[in-house]
């Protein structure tokens, strides 16, 4: 593989585009763009265009040496040149060396410039060579050392899964290169709706490459699925009620007016209690009254949804108290303390206690909040 193609394989690998590489490297987009495809013409003087490989491939942290030994071959280092001028007098017909003639004292303060001139320029190149070369080692010095990074592919059957890796979601099958931080161990989980779920210790230490086939769930299994998704549900509404009356006792108490106590000489004595009025109240009294239907419950989390979005619902404890992809103009009360984990957070719209109804994220953004 040439320089070029490495180095735009590896950064495409990183999932980095030009433009992140421009701000890092401090390199003009377009450069990278020239370097990627080996186009010289789109690049400056062959030494500040080497420099650039270097800077790029330790950017990527890619060894520069073979590189760079590419882009050698591609573009070598022509033969240093020296351009001298030599004065020539000019001389007479007969032979004798013409004395006082202008032509020549022009040419030789002609030449004279043109060859200050020559050194400056090249003296000016030397100098912006290796202040070049002097920023490249800087900025690798500066560098610090990132930790190893490993590449992990994974395919299943079916096609479509949700993985998993030490429950952070990466996405779904197949997986191609997906970037990971070396480690000894991670546990590895794969789902899908009606299979059993795959879940191993894996090794991260080198690049791997894993084939997963799901096995489908038997009917025992899915019944079993069902009863426990159905307790989960009635547990959550029992618990939502019992909050709500709770709320509504705590509310009456607070309305009720305190009996005032009156002083006597032998003590404290409770007033007598009024007599209790027999005319129907006023329509101005307010009485005493209940949440109203189709209101979140008191201090829980209402989530509605406006389009299929695969959501799981997990208490402080982290029981499973729903998991599903629900349809549209779905609704569902939880109690506090929930976590949720959507794959399309746009979706999603979560409502605590009396509060404004409030999306989760962005459309296909997979968002974990607790509420």
């Amino acid at each position: 593989m040439s320089f070029g193609n490495e180095l735009k394989a590896a950064r495409e690998a990183q999932g980095l585009g030009i433009q992140d590489l421009a701000q890092r490297t401090k390199i003009r987009g377009d450069y990278l763009r020239a370097l990627e495809a080996e186009d010289l013409s789109g690049l400056p003087e062959r030494t500040f265009s080497r420099a650039y490989v270097q800077r790029y491939a330790r950017e990527l942290q890619l060894d520069a040496a073979p590189l760079l030994r590419d882009f050698d071959r591609l573009s070598p280092q022509p033969p240093e040149q020296v351009n001298t001028l030599r004065q020539t007098a000019t001389r007479p017909q007969g032979g004798r060396r013409a004395r006082g003639n202008p032509a020549g004292l022009i040419g030789g303060l002609v030449g004279g410039v043109l060859l200050l001139a020559l050194a400056g320029y090249l003296g000016y190149s030397a100098y912006q060579s290796r202040s070049t070369v002097a920023a490249t080692a800087t900025d690798s010095a500066a560098v610090t050392p990132s930790a190893k990074q490993v590449r992990l592919s994974l395919s299943s059957t079916p096609a479509g899964a949700r993985v998993y890796l030490d429950n952070h979601y990466l996405g779904l099958t197949p997986l191609r290169a997906f970037p990971l931080d070396a480690r000894a161990q991670g546990t590895l989980r794969v789902e899908y709706g009606g299979r059993q779920t795959y879940q191993q210790p894996v090794d991260l230490q080198s690049d791997r490459n894993l084939n997963i086939s799901l096995t489908p769930m038997t009917a025992a299994q899915l019944a079993a699925q069902a009863a426990a998704a159905k307790a989960a549900e009635t547990a959550r509404k029992a618990q939502a009620a019992a909050q709500q009356a709770a709320q509504v006792a705590t509310q009456a108490t607070q309305a009720a007016p305190a009996t005032p106590a009156t002083a006597s000489s032998g003590g404290t004595q409770a007033a007598p209690t009024p007599p209790v009025p027999t005319t129907t109240p006023s329509a101005t009294t307010a009485p005493a009254t209940t949440p109203a239907t189709g209101t979140p419950p008191v201090g829980g989390v209402r989530l509605s949804w406006t389009g299929a979005s695969w959501t799981r619902v997990t208490s402080a404890g982290g029981q499973v108290l729903y998991e599903g992809i629900p349809t549209a103009g779905t609704t569902r009360d939880f109690p506090s303390g929930i976590r949720v984990r959507t794959g399309s957070a746009g979706l999603v719209t979560a409502t605590v206690g009396s509060g404004q109804p409030q999306k989760l994220g962005g459309i296909g953004q997979v968002v974990t909040r607790t509420f």
